[in-house]
């Protein structure tokens, strides 16, 4: 497979509605980001007007997205507004400003750990995941860095802290998926307050949220080196787990057992945030060569095409802890939950954001 079929995947998915839903969702918005970054890099205006028109469909005839909740707590829902200030910056739209703000004020009362950290949901009392710090705090500090009386970054500083200091296993040397503050929930373990174990794609967002996090802070009143730090050390705790092929297991921690396969979407949000990581100084310039070997891994394993029709396999289609409010599946965090318990599937967004994302700094390192 070529590289020249992940640009026609790209168009493919641009243009045929089927792939995507019109909604406020994470999903949508790590699609919306690789679209956006893209147009930045290329001034290709059919990617611009992708995004805008895909945020633009959301408002009602009053400027208004009703799919937009506030009195509902959810660290994911936070994700899709970090879309909208590029959209400002160059329409000066009111509607994209009234959003940031009706997000950011939010943050207000958003419920939190007795250490300072987001619960990822009300519905998840005392819990932070890996997956919330790449959906809450790139836009938490945008919005400071743009529209603040202040420029205080200090809060989310803590949160990277705080998901150091209580998800990190240190007997693995790797993250877990999520700590429980209270250790209350069945999931976790009674001590640590952690989830049993490593969840590619959960590293993965905890990557991503470090380097687009660091990028935003670049000649910002921030201490921003214990991110730094906080980034290779991860990256360097991750590097013996990867697989001969360039790409990493589902479950990382468990990667000689029965049934373990390799996993796109995880492996892509390495990819990611090794290059980029690299580009901007972050992580030495010799690691590059780890990321784009995930991201050639990734396209020989599971890019192929079917009647013409390009398709990125190996995509774990959901996963999560707890019981799931909309199919009442009760995900207990244990290996055979992230093995059996979800489908694997083709195309789907989870997996097709990390690829435009990482193929976009593979054009940039190029």
């Amino acid at each position: 497979m070529t590289y020249a079929q992940i640009d026609l995947l790209k168009e493919q998915y641009r243009t045929e509605v089927k792939w995507y839903s019109l909604r406020w969702h994470y999903i949508e918005s790590c699609i919306l980001k690789a679209y956006q970054d893209s147009y930045e890099q290329t001034g290709d205006q059919a990617e611009y007007d992708f995004a805008k028109s895909f945020i633009d469909r959301q408002f009602n005839e009053a400027g208004i997205i009703e799919f937009i909740d506030v009195n509902y707590y959810s660290i994911d829902q936070i994700r899709m507004a970090s879309n909208l200030f590029a959209l400002y910056k160059q329409e000066k739209d009111k509607r994209y400003k009234d959003v940031l703000d009706l997000i950011y004020r939010q943050l207000d009362s958003y419920p939190r750990t007795k250490s300072g950290s987001f619960w990822h949901k009300e519905n998840y009392p005392n819990q932070v995941w890996l997956d919330g710090l790449f959906m809450g705090q790139p836009f938490y500090v945008q919005y400071v860095k743009e529209f603040g009386e202040t420029k205080d970054y200090s809060d989310t500083l803590r949160q990277f802290a705080n998901a150091r200091q209580f998800i990190y296993d240190d007997s693995k040397k790797l993250y877990a998926h999520a700590y429980d503050e209270s250790r209350e929930i069945f999931w976790c373990d009674p001590v640590t307050g952690q989830s049993p174990h490593v969840w590619g794609r959960a590293v993965g967002w905890l990557v991503m949220a470090l380097v687009d996090v660091l990028e935003l802070l670049e000649n910002e009143p921030a201490d921003s080196e214990p991110l730094k730090a906080m980034l290779l050390e991860t990256i360097n705790d991750m590097l013996p787990h990867q697989h001969e092929s360039g790409m990493w297991f589902q479950v990382v921690d468990h990667e000689d057992s029965a049934g373990n396969y390799l996993e796109s979407s995880g492996t892509l949000m390495l990819a990611y945030a090794i290059l980029k990581g690299v580009r901007l100084g972050y992580l030495p310039k010799e690691y590059a060569v780890h990321g784009k070997k995930a991201f050639d891994g990734t396209v020989k394993e599971y890019i192929h095409e079917v009647d013409g029709e390009i398709r990125l396999g190996g995509i774990c289609k959901s996963a999560g802890l707890g019981r799931n409010p909309d199919t009442g599946i009760v995900r207990d965090g244990s290996y055979a939950y992230y093995i059996t318990g979800e489908q694997v599937v083709e195309n789907n967004g989870h997996g097709v954001a990390p690829l435009l994302l990482a193929y976009n700094e593979i054009k940039l390192l190029k």
